[in-house]
This record gives C-alpha cells, sequence and structure tokens, in this order.
C-alpha cells in the first residue's frame, strides 16, 4: 500500500455521540486515533499499534519530512519483524466512562489503550508490542492485570449497566427522590436529553425552606463521571459526578417568567462536559446563552459556579439547600452545582482578583445561592 493513501480500518463514534476513534493503517503502521466533534481545541489525540514493516534501526528523516507516522524502532517493540494487518471483524472497541478515552480489542485481547491523558507529559497511550517508553507508545504491561486492565474493565462493566432496561428508571427515581426530600415534590419535569444518550431531565421545585425562591435541577448528570477532570483534581472521583442547579428570587407582583428561560439554559449545558471535554466544577465560568429577561441593571452575560454539597460538608454556616448526601451508582457523592449569573465586569473582576475574592465579596454584600434579577454590581 503507498504511504500517502492510508485507510481507516475500523471507526467509531463514543457513546456520546462527541469523539470518534479511528484504526488506520498507511501501509506502514497501525495507528489509533481520537479526535473531537465539538471542541476545536481538542487536539487530535494518536497512539501507535503495531508495524506493518520490519522495523528500523531508525527512524528516517524522510519519513518526519513527508508527515508521516512514526514507525517504531527494534529497541522499541516487542518483535521487530513486520506484522499483519486488522479486518473489522477482529477489531472492538470499549470506550471510557467520561467518553474521552479508548481500550482497542483485537480478538478479544486488550492490545492498546490511549487514556484522557494522552498527550500529556509526552504519553501518547499504551500498547501490546511497545517494549520501552517511545515517542508515540508506551509499553501496556499484563493485558489481563494492574491497572490500566481493571480500568478497562470497569468502563465494560459501566456501559453494561447503563445498557439494562430499567437503568435509567432507577436513576431517575434515586435523584428525584432525593431531591424531593431536600426540596419538596417538584413542580414540573422536562426532559432534557432529545431521545439520545445520556438519558436527562430537568426539574422545578418551591421549596418552604426558602419562600419565594424557584429552584431547578438537572436529573441524571450525575450517572456518569465528567470527562477530564482527572487531569486536574487529585481527589477528582469525589467531584467528577455532579447535577447543574438554578435557583432564582421570584418577583413579587410580577408574572414569573423563569420557565420562559432558565430550563433552557440548564438544556443548553446539561451536555457540556462530554460534548466538549471540559469539566465543570467549583468557580468555573462559562458563557450564559440566555438572557433573564427580568433584569435590571445588570446584563448577566456569564456563569460561575459554587459547589454547594462541598461547602455543605466542609461546614458552611450559610443559608443553602441541603444538597448533600446523594450518593451515586458507583458510591461517589453527586455534587450539585449552582449557577450563579455574573456581570461581564464582574467576571473580569473575577478572573483578575480570583475566586476567594470574589466570593467574599459576594457574601459580603449579602447574596446568596439564588438570582436575584434586579440586584446591582458587586464592588471589588
Amino acid at each position: 500500500m503507498n504511504p500517502s493513501t492510508p485507510k481507516v480500518l475500523y471507526q467509531e463514534a463514543n457513546p456520546y455521540g462527541s469523539f470518534t476513534a479511528f484504526l488506520e493503517d498507511d501501509g506502514r503502521t497501525i495507528y489509533l486515533y481520537l479526535q473531537s466533534h465539538n471542541n476545536p481545541e481538542w487536539p487530535m489525540k494518536t497512539l501507535w499499534v503495531r508495524n506493518l514493516i520490519d522495523a528500523p534501526d531508525a527512524r528516517l528523516d524522510e519519513d518526519f519530512d513527508a508527515g508521516l507516522a512514526p514507525v517504531l524502532t527494534k529497541s522499541e517493540i516487542t518483535d521487530s519483524n513486520a506484522q499483519t494487518s486488522l479486518t473489522e471483524d477482529q477489531i472492538h472497541f470499549i470506550w471510557s466512562e467520561e467518553g474521552d478515552g479508548v481500550a482497542l480489542f483485537v480478538d478479544e485481547e486488550l492490545q492498546a489503550y490511549l487514556p484522557s491523558w494522552s498527550g500529556i507529559k509526552g504519553i501518547h497511550g499504551y500498547a501490546k508490542f511497545a517494549k520501552e517508553e517511545a515517542p508515540t507508545a508506551s509499553p501496556l504491561g499484563d493485558p489481563e492485570n494492574g491497572v490500566i486492565a481493571e480500568r478497562v474493565r470497569a468502563n465494560r462493566k459501566f456501559w453494561e449497566s447503563v445498557a439494562e432496561k430499567d437503568h435509567w428508571k432507577k436513576a431517575q427515581k434515586l435523584r428525584l427522590d432525593f431531591l424531593e426530600s431536600k426540596l419538596g415534590k417538584h413542580e414540573k419535569y422536562w426532559s432534557a436529553d432529545g431521545g439520545k444518550y445520556p438519558s436527562l431531565g430537568i426539574a422545578s421545585f418551591l421549596p418552604k425552606e426558602f419562600p419565594g425562591i424557584k429552584i431547578f435541577s438537572t436529573i441524571g448528570m450525575s450517572v456518569q463521571n465528567q470527562p477530564s477532570i482527572e487531569l486536574y483534581h487529585k481527589d477528582y472521583e469525589n467531584f467528577s459526578r455532579i447535577e447543574l442547579v438554578f435557583a432564582i428570587q421570584l418577583l413579587k407582583d410580577s408574572e414569573d417568567k423563569s420557565e420562559t428561560w432558565i430550563q433552557h439554559v440548564l438544556g443548553e449545558m446539561v451536555k457540556f462536559p462530554w460534548n466538549t471535554g471540559i469539566w465543570f466544577g467549583h468557580s468555573h465560568t462559562i458563557q450564559n446563552p440566555r438572557k433573564d429577561p427580568d433584569q435590571l441593571y445588570l446584563d448577566f452575560n456569564w456563569f460561575v459556579l459554587r459547589n454547594v454539597t462541598d461547602e455543605i460538608e466542609q461546614g458552611s454556616k450559610d443559608s443553602l439547600p441541603n444538597l448533600h448526601g446523594l450518593i451515586t451508582e458507583n458510591g461517589k457523592r453527586a455534587n450539585f452545582l449552582v449557577l450563579t449569573p455574573i456581570a461581564t465586569e464582574e467576571r473580569i473582576c473575577f478572573m483578575r482578583e480570583g475566586s476567594a475574592k470574589f466570593w467574599e465579596t459576594w457574601k459580603k454584600e449579602g447574596y446568596s445561592f439564588s438570582h436575584d434579577s434586579e440586584r446591582r454590581m458587586l464592588e471589588f
């Protein structure tokens, strides 16, 4: 085969429909690639799988000049002889729960693992036939035992569990029952998944504990881990599963317009982590896709996220809805992140002064977890 006309042996999108993995044969090598559909800033990930030619003693400069995928050398692989290509019926992918990593099985054997941290600190991923650290592959180790094998088994178990017939019914009930135990019976419920995986909903509440405040919460985001959080958070397992919350102060003697925009805000954000590979956490900011019809002094163009679950468990004395104690299917907590609308000028101060100063000023001004459409600018 001419190296200039590579052949895609197999390709598959993840269950979220946001990333595609494909195996490519260029006549010299087979590589596993992973690309994002929705995030142009997410770089293509690459992982060497095998050589299709006898391994050279050294790579040729001409190959790099021609933009060819690197062949691994004799010292870098377990067998220097050329291997055969693969057929589609030999190939099977198991996706990571987060959707941004993938394991390659060939004839039911784990032969490569492209993780979420591919591309960081020189790591591309792990391949069965890599003998030592190479530019585009690291040794996989025992495909049946060890950390990688355990991760892949856990991912397989996750996908098997969500494929069970009554999985969503149970997951939905767990979350709705929890919210109703904290906020009272839900007022309305909307489906928010568009008929595609993952199953998601939004519910609204009028809690007696907070008269005049209406609370909206997503239902189902916490069924699966967020992508990429492991790369940034040491204790990531306790922060990987989230639900988004929007609380608003209803205006006295005015029509309730909250349902003209808030569930749409949540609906546009509910799949964001899995669509983009970007996680939500405390003090993250994100643009507000909708206008508050009742805003008086400020244009609330941004949100800053507030992890009220973690605040409560850290002993916060603030008046907050008691949104902690929900344990998800993997035995880890669900984190409820409140969307706090802020103006562009406030976000500039937030970015300049830092999150600690922002929240200190926020609380000093007497602002709470609920959105006040008529509030004035924070003074830093």
